[in-house]
């Protein structure tokens, strides 16, 4: 091929729609949670063989003024746009890997930083704007815009972030993924994209099916033109290792890693490129360093997976040759590849599953439990003065929901004076109950509600306290969705005003 398409594949990715509803409610998290300031990043810590962190510290002088370079774009345009998931992706893995090394960062950018905030805020958005556009249209229409990320990419960098992407304000990106084996033309996805869809869903802990995994490696198995195209063979062994990774049920598939890998590496050529390309040279490297990073695991096998046998320095010598003056190499997209490729925490191969958020820390709330909720109080205590006209006080109902599956219920009865504010019936629910003390923090707009009864905002896993104001006692065992924009509260703390029936529930849960 005179041109190679890895550019057009990734572009041409499927994509599914979503259920209405979200955008709402999403925002108002999103201005809710400014201040969120912490990624709990997966880790790999078996990274030091077969040209994974000898790579990348011999590349230092290519990583830092490529990310220099991102959040430079990142700053003229006020944000990526719809690059913002690749680039995000980019940053998170090279911040994320040298953080759990001891080799001194070069990397001049902290997910934990405003900027580092903002940029994931903005990841937000962008998926949420994706959702909105691709509302109400089939997957085959979906496949016709070829200009914006596609969903696994999205889920991938939600990935990155441990964040649940079977979750996303309660709408799971993974399911829709395998479910679409057509382009929009009718004929099948090409085995690129197919491969990439399966790598999204195994890296999110999807659920691949014994067919899908058995078309993943007939990918392999194509035409010579096909077999020979390092950009399909490098997605089928990071797909395939993404699997090997995930459980032992698929410790099978070592059997099918080595053939690829051998093809690929025998395929650099004397400059240390792969077909001359700096987007597919990146691809390659990610598929190269995988027996590396599988090395430690592999002691135990009776077979363990061979080492190719490739140049990584004549490799980072010609990736050295054709970076820019401005840190670049080209464009976004190469550069973003590049990063990933000089990871030395996997790029793209890398599980939900191995996110610290999933370990229950210590202040953390397991959202695995299957017991069923806790119905609600039966005697609710009062609180708050009846004193003076009753006529000018208002009598409501304020509920607190402790986890995903409501493991703790606690209610109270309020009467406050009338155009009280919820913030201020809020205090009067503290002094009568410890359960509802809380803190917060002042902003411009307000209060913003941080802590109640001991249990704070995590934003390693993502848990929050969400308002909501009902006209019904919240039921446990029939929760409000977080899609339903009706239920969710309109306005802070200070700006909601208690009427009589009302119904305020704070709910901490998994976001």
């Amino acid at each position: 091929m005179n041109r190679r398409t890895i550019s057009r594949e990734f572009q041409t990715l499927d994509r599914r729609t979503v259920f209405g509803g979200i955008v709402t409610y999403s925002f108002v998290v999103l201005l809710m949670n400014l201040s969120s300031p912490v990624i709990g990043a997966p880790q790999n810590n078996n990274n030091a063989a077969g040209g994974g962190s000898i790579l990348t510290m011999a590349a230092d002088d290519l990583i830092q003024p490529s990310a220099s370079w991102l959040l430079e774009r990142s700053k003229q345009s006020g944000s990526w746009g719809v690059d913002t998931p690749r680039a995000l992706l980019a940053l998170l893995r090279v911040s994320a890997d040298r953080s759990a090394t001891t080799t001194t960062s070069t990397v001049n950018w902290d997910a934990n930083s405003l900027q580092g905030l903002i940029l994931r805020q903005e990841f937000d958005i962008q998926l949420l704007l994706f959702l909105l556009r691709n509302h109400g249209s089939t997957p085959q229409e979906e496949q016709t815009n070829t200009l914006e990320p596609s969903r696994s990419l999205f889920s991938l960098t939600l990935t990155a972030m441990c964040r649940n992407p079977r979750d996303f304000y309660g709408q799971d990106l993974l399911a829709p993924i395998m479910a679409l084996e057509e382009d929009h033309d009718g004929v099948l996805l090409q085995p690129f994209t197919f491969a990439f869809n399966a790598m999204a869903v195994c890296a999110g802990g999807g659920h691949l099916k014994r067919r899908h995994v058995v078309k993943l490696l007939e990918s392999i198995n194509q035409s010579p033109v096909q077999t020979h195209n390092i950009d399909l063979l490098a997605m089928v062994v990071l797909a395939t290792s993404c699997l090997y990774q995930s459980s032992p049920k698929y410790r099978h598939l070592q059997d099918f890693l080595e053939q690829p890998l051998k093809m690929i590496a025998a395929q650099q050529q004397p400059d240390g490129s792969f077909d001359h390309n700096v987007a597919t040279t990146a691809l390659a490297i990610q598929a190269l360093k995988i027996p590396g990073q599988l090395l430690e695991e592999q002691l135990s096998l009776t077979k363990p997976i061979s080492l190719p046998a490739w140049r990584p320095d004549l490799t980072v010598d010609w990736l050295r040759s054709q970076q820019k003056a401005d840190g670049s190499f080209g464009d976004l997209f190469i550069t973003s590849e590049v990063l990933l490729a000089l990871a030395t925490q996997p790029g793209y191969g890398f599980l939900y599953s191995q996110c610290s958020n999933l370990n229950n820390q210590s202040g953390q709330l397991s959202t695995t439990t299957t017991e069923a909720p806790p119905t609600s109080p039966t005697a609710i205590p009062s609180a708050g003065s009846l004193g003076g006209d009753p006529a000018k006080k208002v009598h409501f109902t304020y509920v607190v929901w402790i986890g995903q599956n409501r493991s703790e219920v606690y209610a109270i009865q309020l009467t406050v004076p009338a155009n009280s504010s919820f913030y201020e019936a809020m205090k009067i629910a503290a002094e009568a109950d410890p359960r509802f003390e809380f803190s917060a923090s002042v902003w411009p707009n307000g209060h913003y509600i941080h802590t109640i009864g001991g249990h704070r905002d995590q934003y390693i896993g993502f848990h929050f306290w969400l308002l909501f104001c009902m006209p019904m006692m919240p039921d446990p065992a029939n929760p409000p969705s977080v899609v339903a924009p009706h239920f969710v509260a309109v306005g802070g703390v200070d700006d909601m005003f208690p009427k009589n029936g009302d119904y305020y529930l704070f709910w901490y849960k998994d976001v």
